[in-house]
Formats: C-alpha cells, sequence, structure tokens
C-alpha cells in the first residue's frame, strides 16, 4: 500500500504550504506543477517529494501523475477579479476541478480534498453571519471568482453522488509569507508602503498554516462528505491593518475608503492596469466587497477536530517579520 498523496496547485500560496507539511510529517508525496510555474516556496524541500509535471486542463497529464496516487488535495485554482480573465478562470477551476474528481474516480482515490473558498457562499450583501449550510443566491453582485468556486464545489459534490470520498474546505481570507505582489498577500504590502486608506468592511481572517493544518487533519479523519469554514477571526479591514503597520513599524493607515473614493480608485487602478499590461490591483468587485462586512462561523470544524486557530495577532507579527528578513 503506498498511501501516495497528490497535490495540485503545489506551486502556489496553500498547496505549498500543504506540501510543506506532509513531507514534515513523513508522508509521500507527489506536486503537480507545470512548465512555467515557479517553484521558489518549495526551494527548500527539493529532494523531498516527486514533482511530475502536468495541468488540470491536460487530461492526458493527469492521467499519468495520478499513477500510484491514494489521496488527493486539490487546490489549483485560478484567482481574478478582472472581467476579461472570466473564461480562463472558468476552464480553470471549474473544468479543471471536473477533471480531478473524474479521474479521481477512474482511479478508486481514497479521498480527496477540495480547497475552494469562502467566496462560495456568495459574495453579495450577506445580512446574517456565513455558516456551512449557508445557501447560495444567484445574485447580480456576485463576483465572477466567487460564481467559479460555487460551481467547481458541485462537481465535486457531483462525484460525491458517483462514490468519491470527498471533504471541501472553504478558508476566508488567508495571511501568510508569500509572494506580497499577488492575492492577499498585496495587503502587506500595502501597509508596508504605508497607503493612507483603508477598507471599511469586515472580513474573516485565517494563518496560512493552519490552512494546511486544517487540511491535513480533515483528509487524515473518517470524515467524509462534509464542507467546512476555515477562519480564524473576523475583523474590521481597520484593525487588521492596524497590526500589520504595528508589525512593520509603518504608519497607520488612518483614512476610510469612502463610496467616492471606491469609484474612483478601481477606475484609476483600471486603467494603469492596461497601461503597464498587469491585472489591476483593485477592482470594482473587490472594492465592493471589501465595504462589507462578512462574518464566518468556525464553529464547525472546531468541534470536528477539535480544533485551535492561531490568533490573527500572532500571525501577522510572524508574517511581518518574515517580509522584513526577506528584504533586508
Amino acid at each position: 500500500m503506498s498511501n501516495k498523496i497528490l497535490v495540485t496547485g503545489a506551486t502556489g500560496f496553500v498547496g505549498a504550504e500543504i506540501v510543506k507539511q506532509l513531507v514534515n510529517q513523513g508522508k509521500s508525496v507527489k506536486a503537480l506543477k507545470r512548465k512555467t510555474s515557479n517553484t521558489q516556496f518549495l526551494k527548500d524541500y527539493e529532494g523531498s517529494f516527486e514533482w511530475v509535471m502536468g495541468d488540470v486542463n491536460d487530461i492526458p497529464s493527469l492521467e499519468s501523475a495520478f499513477e500510484d496516487v491514494d489521496y488527493v488535495y486539490h487546490s489549483a485554482a485560478m484567482i481574478s477579479f478582472d472581467p476579461a480573465q472570466k473564461h480562463k478562470m472558468f476552464k480553470v477551476n471549474i473544468e479543471g476541478t471536473a477533471n480531478m474528481v473524474n479521474i479521481s474516480l477512474e482511479n478508486g482515490i481514497k479521498k480527496f480534498l477540495q480547497v475552494s473558498s469562502v467566496s462560495a457562499f456568495g459574495r453579495y450583501d450577506i445580512k446574517h453571519p456565513i455558516n456551512e449550510e449557508t445557501k447560495w443566491f444567484e445574485h447580480d453582485e456576485n463576483t465572477n471568482y466567487a460564481i467559479a468556486k460555487n460551481r467547481s464545489e458541485l462537481e465535486v459534490w457531483r462525484a460525491k453522488e458517483e462514490g468519491l470520498n470527498m471533504v471541501i474546505v472553504n478558508p476566508a481570507t488567508i495571511l501568510g509569507f508569500g509572494d506580497w505582489m499577488q492575492g492577499s498577500s498585496q495587503i502587506f504590502k500595502n501597509v508596508y508602503d504605508e497607503i493612507s486608506f483603508y477598507p471599511t468592511g469586515i472580513n474573516g481572517f485565517v494563518g496560512l498554516e493552519d490552512v494546511a493544518k486544517a487540511c491535513i487533519q480533515l483528509m487524515d479523519s473518517d470524515i467524509n462528505g462534509e464542507r467546512f469554514i476555515i477562519s480564524a477571526e473576523n475583523l474590521a479591514f481597520k484593525e487588521l491593518f492596524e497590526m500589520i503597520a504595528n508589525g512593520f513599524g509603518t504608519k497607520v493607515p488612518s483614512k476610510p475608503i469612502s463610496p467616492f473614493l471606491r469609484a474612483i480608485g478601481w477606475r484609476f487602478y483600471w486603467i494603469k492596469s492596461k497601461l503597464l499590461g498587469q491585472q489591476p490591483l483593485v477592482t470594482k468587485e473587490t472594492t465592493l466587497y471589501t465595504s462589507r462586512d462578512y462574518i464566518y462561523k468556525n464553529d464547525k470544524i472546531r468541534r470536528a477536530l477539535d480544533f485551535e486557530f492561531e490568533c490573527i495577532k500572532e500571525v501577522v507579527q510572524r508574517t511581518c517579520k518574515k517580509y522584513q528578513e526577506a528584504r533586508i
């Protein structure tokens, strides 16, 4: 019995952390990467796991990657709030997940874990605390990313009905050391650069290490056919930005982003992105949902695994220290 594990998205923020923790536990890991993947997050672990070439939208490459595999962590996904990236994101997140569960069924995978997102519950103005039973509603304010994550989950639930043992995790905004030019790590860069403004909303936040830890504990458990919100604390962005500024020793953002500034801001970043040929740092979608209050409940994961989260203040302090050390 090999008990070999396949991790997709292994070169990404969450996937790399899952690989690290699995390797540290002495487990046999295959990590999926593409020819264009940047493997910087795992450079210190080279030789302690097996790289396999593949792409979630390339079925022949996946069939090869699945050889001798018993367990699958599916963390490969595309995150974008740029409307121009919608179709590409849907192909990676929805079709890619369908490919993954189909091949898992064909290969008799013992258990499949999908790393989803709290976005899969919706990004409209939800007025009540969100838990695992919160239903998806079609709404014109749902982001394309939220739609993609919701529909990708439907593929996993469909596979469950076809016999696949599965579990889904829905992490809140993940905080940790990574490429601070991308994703939620940009929050640290913005505060480090001493921006003056902060979003007025509330959101759930969780440390990167806790996300990977929860994934592994769920995979190793007998839990099947469930989803779990992975969120340590619900905080105002203002409070989070203050923590980060204190961690860096930089100026605390002091000006709330008004509706007028939101309207100007996303247009400015859109024009800038077109001129520079880059993904926009701020979009209409992100300015809207960061102005709202989203409260995520974590009771289920706490009860199921007796799970204890690291407090966000400690996560922020450690992450700020890592960024400072990396820049010296």
